[in-house]
């Protein structure tokens, strides 16, 4: 598939003439939640920074089967079963919560990855239930002013605090 003919570029989604697969790497590396790759096949291709320090990823799982990895007897049915959702063309991610180590809740988005409209692999997305909940409940009590307190310690750029009150107001 050239290009010219992604979805990012058709739907004006990215800067003309710039290629995303230039920092694709380092934004996996470095987005803040876990993300694993693996191949169609179910062989472990990629897991960035974040996954090694929260989730069981360790480097011998590289080229390995997923499935000789997991723990509860019932993950591997489920597993094929969402792998036969995007073999059969499914687009939409598959979203679920897991407890795969005991303590740990997870919330996991697993996308099929089309490269010339065939299924190579999924990925998969990981947030700590935890930290979202309490990103969720600081918001509830102090709306934005404690994220932008952390952001900006000394205060919004001058006149940033008045634009905002002639918008509310």
């Amino acid at each position: 598939m050239t290009e010219e003919k992604y979805p990012e570029v058709i739907e004006n989604r990215i800067m003309n003439g710039w290629g995303l697969s230039e920092w694709a790497d380092r934004l996996l590396e470095y987005a803040g939640v876990g993300v694993t790759i693996v191949d169609r096949t179910g062989n472990v291709q990629y897991y960035n920074k974040w996954a090694s320090e929260h989730l069981d990823r360790k480097s011998e799982y590289i080229g390995d089967d997923v499935r000789n990895r997991h723990r509860r007897a019932i993950t591997n049915p489920r597993y094929n079963a969402m792998l036969k959702l995007f073999e059969d063309g499914r687009m939409e991610p598959v979203r679920y919560v897991a407890r795969p180590y005991g303590k740990t809740t997870i919330l996991v988005t697993v996308s099929p990855i089309y490269v010339e409209s065939e299924l190579v692999g999924l990925s998969q997305i990981v947030l700590l239930k935890n930290e979202v909940q309490e990103l969720c409940a600081r918001f509830d009590v102090s709306g934005r002013e404690s994220f932008e307190r952390a952001m900006l310690p000394d205060g919004p750029p001058l006149g940033v605090e008045h634009q905002r009150r002639s918008r509310s107001s």
